[in-house]
């Protein structure tokens, strides 16, 4: 009898975790783990123990045998449930035929990739076992319920992501510097103006007198109304937003020299950003801080494998 060769035997374990994935998403990491071990256990036997005979019998816990590959009964059972969206016990014949032909149609089509090495091979297929991989070193994590002690330290340490989103309606003026309208304009002129122009702004002139009589334009008249802040962040950008924020409704900014001329920022109204409370926040702080929980077991996970690996890169490349 052939045995298989070294480099064969080291393809079994990826190969039943790409099964494990592929045809059971829903059975959980543990089973795919458990599709690593039967295949070691069967690569095992295969290379001390005469091959066993072909069964002509579906053993029990199994639906079905595609060429002597089991298809188990619990995932039939699950996946008729979750596709029919209805307990197994009141799915009708029709839709368990259709679920176990699907089923096999899978089992086939994961046969036909081990025959084309695709876990070898193929970038998408390597991705999933990866992601598979990283499914497992997390479930540890995730099947531990967090306490409330936990997650608040995880609120007080992120408190800034639990908050309302601030809005603003701002006019951003702007005194033109140089160009074909203002090529007299020099940079002290325009400063002196924006001045002045704060100073009668200050003192109750309107908005449209300061900007006839000193030659103001509205850099941005596209978003004078009511923006979220990140929406205002952009069109402002970061040197005009950092001053907008400190602005309360009602105030007028300092002229501000930027690369098209100089500013003048007219808050008209500003609701900042208020915190949510803990018992507010607690079901988003319990999502985010399992899902940090599982990178950082993730990255345990990596970096315990890189110890135990030996890597060797091309001359000239680095990571």
């Amino acid at each position: 009898m052939r045995r298989p060769s070294v480099n064969r035997l080291r393809r079994i374990a990826p190969r039943a975790l790409l099964r494990a994935w592929i045809l059971g998403p829903r059975r959980g990491v543990a089973l795919a783990l458990a599709g690593i071990a039967a295949g070691l256990i069967a690569a095992g036997v295969v290379v001390f123990h005469p091959a066993a005979r072909r069964s002509t019998a579906v053993p029990g816990g199994y639906v079905a045998l595609v060429n002597q590959q089991g298809v188990l009964m619990s995932d039939f059972i699950s996946q008729t449930s979750t596709e029919m969206e209805e307990p197994f016990e009141r799915t009708t014949p029709a839709q368990r035929r259709k679920v176990l032909h699907e089923m096999i149609d899978k089992e086939l089509l994961v046969q036909r990739a081990e025959v084309l090495d695709l876990p070898e091979t193929t970038t998408e297929v390597r991705t999933i076992m990866a992601e598979a991989v990283n499914a497992q070193a997390a479930a540890p994590v995730l099947a531990q319920t967090p306490t409330d002690a936990q997650l608040r330290g995880y609120y007080e340490a992120h408190k800034s992501r639990y908050s309302t989103e601030g809005t603003m309606t701002v006019r951003n003026l702007v005194l033109h510097v140089g160009g074909y309208r203002n090529a007299d304009q020099t940079t002290a002129q325009a400063d002196a103006d924006a001045v002045e122009a704060v100073y009668q702004l200050r003192s109750g002139a309107s908005l449209s007198y300061v900007m006839e009589h000193f030659g103001f334009v509205d850099a941005d008249p596209a978003y004078d109304t009511q923006q979220l802040d990140f929406a205002a962040q952009i069109h402002l950008g970061n040197k005009l937003y950092a001053i907008a924020q400190t602005l309360s409704t009602g105030q007028i900014s300092d002229p501000i020299d930027d690369s098209d001329g100089v500013h003048v920022l007219v808050m008209q109204q500003h609701s900042p950003p208020v915190a949510a409370d803990f018992p507010t926040s607690r079901i988003q702080v319990y999502t985010d801080y399992r899902q940090q929980e599982a990178v950082l077991a993730q990255q345990r996970n990596l970096q315990y494998l890189r110890r135990q690996a030996q890597i060797l890169l091309a001359p000239g490349q680095a990571e």
